[in-house]
């Protein structure tokens, strides 16, 4: 048979048990808000990379269209009249 003595020495230990749950669970909900700020503050810093790579590209592009009337004059005046014959026949 238990003893009242046992029976509140379990009550208590249950109770320590649930103060120590609770108290994870709150430091658990600081750390995982911590996480998700830390990855909010990433985002921007993450766009400006990506934006970084397409600007390159964008540049890129660029000078070759501004080059290829130089370095190729007839690929370039074909590829004009077709863009024109296409406009004209879309009408």
């Amino acid at each position: 048979m238990v003893t009242k003595a046992e029976l509140e020495q379990q009550v208590a230990e249950l109770k320590r048990q649930l103060e120590e749950q609770a108290e994870d669970k709150k430091s658990g909900a600081r750390k995982g808000g911590e996480k998700v700020k830390k990855a909010v503050q990433d985002i921007p810093d993450k766009l400006s990379a990506e934006f970084e790579d397409w600007s390159g590209e964008i540049e890129t592009a660029l000078a070759e269209l501004d080059a290829m009337p130089h370095k190729k004059a007839i690929l370039f005046a074909l590829g004009v009249f077709a863009l024109g014959y296409l406009i004209g026949r879309s009408r």
